[in-house]
């Protein structure tokens, strides 16, 4: 007798009471790194929208280096002294770069429970990649609104 399986998405975690020390932290403005860009909003509509549990913040890329050999002149009219070259080969982590200003374009995410604005770096056409990446860790379909209006989605959550 063969049973046939049963898909199982992850649930959608509760929101803290807002007496809970833990609403707190999810008032707080939290960042999903992906390559390429990066989503900002509060931890509350991430954790609602994505299983944070299953991002791989060490999910690296291997970045070759290659520098050719040269000459470097520390005064003006002094000997040269040569550089040697060096091949080597660097893990680039997905990372966001700071500032005080606020970086990226506001996007809207639509979720079957609500809408929020998120803070999105880099072009949108690496966000779509990495959304159709990720579909195994949304809870519910989205579909999300570019600053300029467009709309793209919906995203909805896949067993793979």
């Amino acid at each position: 007798m063969t049973d046939t399986p049963t898909v199982q998405f992850a649930t959608r975690p509760n929101p803290p009471a807002v007496t809970d020390l833990e609403y707190e932290a999810w008032s707080r403005v939290a960042t999903l790194n992906y390559d390429g860009g990066y989503i900002e909003a509060t931890y509350g509509d991430l954790i609602q929208t994505w299983s944070l549990g299953a991002t791989d913040a060490c999910a690296g890329q291997a970045v070759a280096v290659v520098r050719a050999p040269s000459t470097r002149t520390n005064t003006i009219g002094m000997a040269s002294t040569p550089v040697a070259g060096a091949n080597y080969v660097y893990t680039a982590y997905p990372k966001r770069n700071s500032s005080l200003a606020a970086g990226g374009d506001a996007f809207t995410i639509h979720t079957n429970i609500g809408s929020y604005t998120a803070r999105v770096g880099g072009d949108v056409q690496g966000l779509i990649a990495y959304v159709c990446t990720v579909t195994n860790q949304l809870y519910a379909p989205i579909s999300i609104q570019s600053s300029s209006g467009a709309w793209y989605g919906p995203f909805v959550p896949s067993d793979s």
